[in-house]
Parts: structure tokens; sequence; C-alpha cells
């Protein structure tokens, strides 16, 4: 066939019979759908009513508004028949009725230009027929009253549904002529502002995250990403925002069930503003702690706030098994301070046995804060730009450091010397001079690439007097991870365990063989043994290997 000189956009007769498919039949959607056209319609109240009716369960809800003038828009997808007002500053699109797709309703209205109601009952398989439905004389007064015979999914909860959808909607709504609970979508906001035809609330702790429906459409909550801040975790306060429409025409939703806000030009807007209004609740503050990225953001937008609030964490050594975060104790940043960097715990725990010693046993040493690069005092602080260890053993020299492990042969045991290097920069700024200085410390633990204490190797010098129980907790903190074998028992039975194997370890490096065996029998004795003897008692044993006795010793 030939090809026609011209196209147009057009609406195929097939679209009214798929008309089923358009919503998803859930109940939360009909309702708001149903609550957004008495809103539009000048409503002043809804009356929502579950009842029983020959045998069937029905859904009514009732308004007081102008009522549906033609009955033939109220079927005609696609054709919303609102005035200019409501085209302008809602953009409806004739989708609402259609959410009640598939149920068998009854409509009743109050026509203005005909001056008299009217009804007409849609049967459920009628939305996708076409089929011709009659037009009746009704007996309703004013307003429109729309009777849903209730599907069995929709019986389930179907109150708390309904109490949902009147949660924040701007009319009162009664169930069975209770009214139901209404509040400001904005409540418990710390700042409010209008920008962009809506009213912006910013919340330092919003009860309702991680939420996404942050944006409410008369009542009617809906998904959209919007800005956050988070400050530093001295804190925690996590800085969202939550957006209340009232008259912003351009802010559209994605058809047919309006769950999604379209991302345009003036979305993009809504957050900008959302953003700015965000940094000016800050700024009612008297400090933060922001990142300095989130501080040049604010300035970007025209917010001016002061730097964030000076002061960092005292640095705690890494662990193996660290789940709870560095530490809250802040400290100001008046003394002398050396910031550390993030560490792995093998090197941290090296670290942490150097801090009372030269140079560094009068500075205080605190956790790194990335996010606070930028800042003057920050950068102003010194910091510890690389840590390595030198380890001397009859004449040979071996390094060890994060990217560098010992030779797979290396035995544990002693040692003659264990040296820390650091390299220190005066401040945090680039090209800043620099020091080095070597710290000897009694003890090493290298996972040297393992998390197991079979693959760990334990030095320890032969002369600076650790003792077995210190040496035992630093194999602990370094290697013990109860998540590993999370599922093998619990935290405190693997935590026991280990805690006996560390012991075990570090008495025979340090005290040898016959120390160690003794160690594990005192540790199994103290674990099995002690809760049976009586409290005004005393036991000996006498053990060897296949035979042991125990006999009391004399009062």
């Amino acid at each position: 066939m030939p090809l026609p000189p011209t196209i147009h956009s057009a609406v195929s007769p097939d679209a009214i019979r798929r008309a089923s498919r358009l919503f998803s039949g859930d109940s939360r959607d009909c309702l708001h759908e149903m609550f957004q056209n008495a809103r539009r319609a000048g409503a002043t109240c809804i009356a929502v009513d579950l009842t029983e009716q020959d045998g069937r369960y029905l859904l009514q809800i009732r308004d007081d508004g102008c009522g549906i003038d033609d009955p033939a828009a109220l079927l005609m997808l696609g054709h919303s028949g609102w005035g200019d007002d409501i085209a302008r500053s809602e953009d409806p699109a004739g989708m609402g009725m259609f959410s009640l797709a598939g149920r068998a309703v009854e409509i009743q209205s109050f026509s203005p230009s005909a001056g008299m109601a009217w009804k007409v009952q849609i049967p459920a398989d009628a939305w996708d027929s076409g089929a011709p439905l009659a037009i009746a004389p009704a007996m309703i007064g004013w307003g429109t009253l729309i009777s849903i015979e209730l599907p069995p999914d929709w019986k389930q909860g179907l109150s708390a549904v309904v109490a949902d959808a009147a949660r924040h909607y701007p009319l009162p709504v009664t169930l069975n002529e209770t009214m139901l609970l209404r509040e400001d979508f904005l409540k418990d906001a710390m700042f409010v502002e209008n920008a962009c035809g809506c009213r912006i609330g910013v919340y330092d702790r919003d009860p309702d995250w991680p939420r996404d429906q942050r944006i409410n459409f008369h009542g009617h909550r809906v998904k959209c990403a919007l800005p956050t801040v988070r400050e530093e975790k001295d804190n925690g306060s996590l800085w969202t925002v939550r957006i209340d429409i009232m008259d912003a025409p351009e802010i559209h939703m994605v058809l047919p069930a309006r769950k999604e806000v379209i991302d345009n030009a003036a979305l993009k807007a809504l957050r900008d503003a959302a953003e700015q209004i965000l940094y000016k609740a800050i700024a009612t503050r008297p400090d933060h702690r922001l990142p300095f990225t989130a501080w040049q953001r604010a300035c970007e937008l025209g917010v001016t706030l002061p730097q964030a609030r000076s002061g960092l964490a005292i640095w705690r050594p890494q662990t193996a098994d660290d789940c709870h975060g560095r530490s809250s104790r802040m400290i100001a940043p008046e003394g002398a301070m050396l910031i550390v960097p993030a560490l792995e715990p093998d090197i941290a725990q090296a670290l942490a046995l150097a801090r009372g010693k030269p140079p560094i046993e009068d500075v205080q040493l605190v956790e790194a804060e990335d996010a606070l690069q930028g800042y003057a005092w920050y950068d102003d602080l010194p910091v510890i730009r690389d840590i390595s260890l030198r380890i001397d053993r009859e004449g040979s020299v071996h390094r060890y450091d994060d990217d560098m492990c010992l030779p797979a042969d290396f035995a544990c045991g002693l040692v003659d010397r264990i040296v820390i290097e650091l390299t220190v920069c005066e401040t945090g700024r680039t090209d800043a001079p620099h020091s080095f200085h070597s710290i000897e410390i009694p003890a090493l633990v290298c996972r040297n690439g393992g998390w197991d204490i079979a693959e760990a190797i334990i030095l320890a010098t032969r002369d600076d007097g650790i003792t077995p129980d210190r040496l035992s907790r630093m194999i602990y903190a370094t290697i013990f991870c109860g998540a590993d074998d999370g599922d093998c028992d619990s935290w405190d039975t693997q935590s026991r365990s280990f805690e006996r194997e560390a012991r075990q370890h570090a008495t025979h490096i340090l005290l040898g063989e016959d120390a160690a065996t003794l160690e594990a029998i005192n540790m199994s004795a103290w674990d099995n043994l002690s809760w049976l003897i009586p409290l005004d008692r005393k036991i000996v044993i006498h053990a060897e290997r296949g035979a042991i006795t125990v006999d009391f010793l004399p009062n």
C-alpha cells in the first residue's frame, strides 16, 4: 500500500480494551485517586463507609463537591474535564476513575448544568468492553457518591489503608462516621520555608527516614530523590528534606498511578531550592560538622556558614573485629595533635605500642577525617604520611608494611629489634615539610596477608620485657574477628577460645614450650574444674599421660 503523506498522534480504540491494566488495582491507589478528584471538585469533606448490602461488601466514598457535570466524560480515557485553573496547577490527565477498572462500581453524582442527579452502574467487565451504560436518575442532592464492590483482597487491612490515605490529606475524612487523624506532612520539621510553590521542611533526624516518599501531593505521598547531607560521625546527624506541594504546576507525576515525579527542569529547580533551604536550616545552628565539599556547596548556593567545628576523635588502634566505629570522644585542637590515617590492624597495634615513647609521647594521636580536608584548621595539623616496620634478626634486616609481607619461612619467635618508622608532615597541605622518626617497640603481630593465627608471624624482642598477657592481647586485637566464623559458634564462645589460643602462643614465644603447656593446662582447669571445688577446700591433682588422681588437702 502507498505511504501516507502525513501522520499524527492518536489513541487506538484498543487502549480501552486494556483499561483494567492501567492501574494495579491496589486499594491505596484507588483511594488516592478518588480523594484527589473530590478535592479538585471543591469538596470540603469526604465520608468513607464500609457497608454490607444484599450479602455484598461495599466501599462507599461520598464528597460534597460540585459533582460530575457530564457523565460521558466519566469514562473518556485521557479527558479530565476539569477547568483551566485545575488543568494549569495539577496537570490532571483523566486517568483517575480508571483506577477502578475491573471493579463493579456504581456512581451517583449531581450535574449542575442539568440541574439533576444521575447514576450509572459499571459492571466489572464493562471497563474493557466499551459497551454502552445506561444513565438513570438518582436521588443524591449534591456532590458524588462512589460505591465499589469490595474484592476479597481489599478487605484485609482496608481501615488502615483509609486512615493512611487521610493522614496528610488537606480535607477532613471520616470512616464509618469517625473522624480520622490528620497531621501536617512537615510535622516536627526544625525549619520550614516556601519555594517553587511548595513548603519545604528540613529535618536533622527524620523518624521516617529512609522511606523514599518524600513529597506530599495533596495527601498522596510520592517517591523522589531529594538532597541530603550527613555530618561527620561525632553526632551522626543526617539532614533531609520533605516537600509539601501547594501550587507547583510544572511538577508532573508519572502517569497513570502518580507514584513518582518526572525528572524535568522544574524538579531540578525544586531540588536546588530544597538544598539551599537545607543549608539555611544548618546555618541556624551554633556550629556544624559538615564535610568540606558540603560547606563549599552551601557557599555556591549563597548560604554563608562558618567552618566546621574544630576537634577530632582521639585515635583508637584498629582491631580485626572492629564493628563499633571510631571513638566518640572529641578534643579541641589547641594542644599538640597528630593525625593518624586509616591503618590495618597489625600496623595500628604496633603504633599503639609506640605512642608512649619519644617523639610522640607528648602529642595526642587523633583520627583522620578525610571529609574535613579543606578546612584551614584541619589542614594545618601535622599528619602521619607513611608507616613501616623494620625487624632485625641475627644480622638480617626485614621490612614490613601494608604492601610488603615477610618471607613465608620467617618463623615466629624472638628477634633483636623491632622499629616502627614514621614519616610525619608538619601540615596536611601539599609539599609540607616532613620529618622521619624511628621508635623501638617490643612486639609485632604480622598478619602477612592472612586472617588466621596459624598464618600470622608473631614476634617479640628479647630484652624489652613485654608480658605474655600484653602480647596475647595484641594477638587477639590484630587477628580475631568473630564474623569470619559467625556460623560456627556464638561470638562469646569464639572469643574465649581465641583468647586461650593467643595466650598459649604468647607464652610459648616469650617463656618457651614448657611454660606454654602449663599455661594451656592452667586455662583448661580454670574453665572446667575451678567451679567444682568447694569454697572452703583445696585439692591437689597428680596427672600424667593416661592417669589423673585428685585428692583434698587436709584442712
